[in-house]
């Protein structure tokens, strides 16, 4: 696990296969849609789960990337830095769900 998050083309990866599949998502029909049906309604609850969980996942990094502007270089530093609070704070925005899963967009 250490390894995927020292390696940027991992990241890199990861990244561009979400984005293609929103852009599937998006653009993409798995068929012609019949001309009497209109098109596919927006499935609301969905969107509005995967907004929330960019939103914990935004808030998480930005604990982060508060430590790396108070000097932390390295993942292990990062960790190191973390305090009581921000592991509560980190604890509080999980609500029960894995860090791991939360971050690494597992469902």
């Amino acid at each position: 696990m250490q390894m995927e998050m020292d390696n940027p083309l991992h990241d890199t990866r990861s990244i561009d296969a979400a984005l293609e599949r929103l852009r599937q998502d998006l653009f993409g029909t798995a068929s012609a849609p019949e001309e009497d049906e209109g098109p596919e309604p927006i499935d609301y609850a969905s969107l509005e789960f995967e907004v929330e969980r960019m939103r914990k996942r935004l808030a998480i990094w930005e604990i982060f990337m508060s430590s790396m502007r108070d000097g932390a270089r390295s993942w292990p530093e990062v960790q190191r830095s973390l305090t009581k609070e921000d592991f509560d704070k980190i604890v509080a925005i999980c609500d029960g769900v894995p860090l791991r899963d939360l971050l690494l967009d597992m469902q």
